[in-house]
């Protein structure tokens, strides 16, 4: 395992423990079939894919949507705190902004427990059409069953964390 997996995976697992996380392995049960991982890592991927196309078109309520209902740790340059889920929501539905254009870059995907995936990668934040950012990016998907009882993934923790900007030309 990539020492970067192995550090986001760390991580996930230590700032949820027993409330989000459940472990891949348990003596009881043995390890997990590859086949379950890999269709739990599809199903992540086509999240993050949709969750890319909800912010490159501002779709707000179905950003907003993508968060855990019980709320998510928001974590990244320097700061660390727990949002609910109704905070999430006023953010997206009021004040924040759709970026001017937005990509995925480099995302990787490991499945750490049953029904959660830790992804890592970067994005580009259009903050113009002429200027872009290169921020990174690590979160923690966690499948939940929706109102019709259909799992679904939320995000239970995102770190974002972007690159600073460069000095002001002499």
């Amino acid at each position: 395992m990539p020492a970067l997996h192995r550090a986001a995976a760390v991580l996930g697992l230590a700032l949820f423990g027993a409330a989000a996380c459940t472990p891949a392995t348990t003596a009881a049960a043995g390890p997990r079939p590859a086949a379950d991982s890999a269709a739990l890592v599809a199903q992540a991927q086509a999240f993050m894919d949709a969750y890319g196309v909800d912010l490159r078109t501002g779709a707000r309520e179905r950003v907003a949507n993508r968060y855990d209902p019980d709320g998510a740790w928001l974590v990244g340059e320097g700061r660390k705190r727990f949002d609910p889920a109704d905070s999430i929501r006023a953010r997206y539905l009021g004040r924040w902004r759709p970026p001017a254009s937005f990509e995925w870059k480099d995302l990787s995907f490991e499945a750490v427990g049953p029904d959660t995936v830790v992804v890592t990668g970067l994005f580009l934040w259009g903050v113009s059409a002429e200027r872009r950012i290169t921020c990174s990016y690590t979160a923690l998907l966690v499948r939940r069953e929706d109102l019709d009882r259909t799992p679904l993934f939320r995000i239970r923790l995102e770190d974002e964390s972007c690159a600073p900007a460069p000095p002001p030309a002499p």
